[in-house]
């Protein structure tokens, strides 16, 4: 980050967050299985998705309490193998790509209110967060658009299945438009 007032506000809300992980990954779980029923039904898959948030969450709160560049970050094990699984099962890659919306939402809720709580000016800096994220964004999604279409190609679901593969072509216009 450019300003470092902004910088440290950020590492301080994700340490106070981090505190509260447990608490964070339980919301972000039970919105996912709530919003997305096809996800309940697969039971043996059930505890790889519970490690694949409690990953992904750690991750971005480290990310952000230490101003880790996202070119070196590496997408967790566990969310890999979770990502493969479903892939593997048949899971519409709509609804996985729907699950880390609404987690990335959820987690950005825990997020904005601690930093609401920090900050005298969170309207200011919420924006400018959000700009900064946006930025970040913009640099992985070629990344992010090409690791998920090759899980799925590599377990053969995207070439064999016409549905993945509309699917894929909307998220990588969703992706060129800038709407994701």
């Amino acid at each position: 980050m450019d300003d470092p007032a902004v910088a440290g506000l950020v590492a301080d809300v994700a340490a106070a967050v981090s505190r509260r992980t447990a608490a964070v990954c339980e919301d972000v779980y039970e919105v996912i299985l709530r919003e997305i029923p096809e996800l309940r039904d697969d039971k043996p898959v059930l505890a790889l998705l519970a490690s694949s948030v409690h990953s992904n969450v750690g991750t971005c709160l480290q990310v952000m309490q230490h101003q880790i560049d996202l070119s070196a970050v590496q997408a967790p094990a566990a969310a890999v193998e979770y990502a493969r699984r479903r892939a593997q099962r048949g899971t519409p890659l709509t609804a996985l790509l729907r699950a880390y919306r609404l987690g990335h939402a959820c987690f950005s809720d825990w997020f904005l209110k601690e930093l609401a709580q920090q900050a005298d000016q969170a309207q200011m800096i919420h924006r400018r967060h959000a700009e900064h994220v946006q930025d970040r964004g913009r640099v992985r999604r070629p990344d992010l658009r090409r690791d998920r279409r090759g899980l799925y190609a590599r377990t053969g679901k995207l070439a064999a299945e016409p549905q993945h593969a509309r699917a894929a072509r909307i998220l990588d216009l969703l992706l060129a438009s800038g709407s994701m």
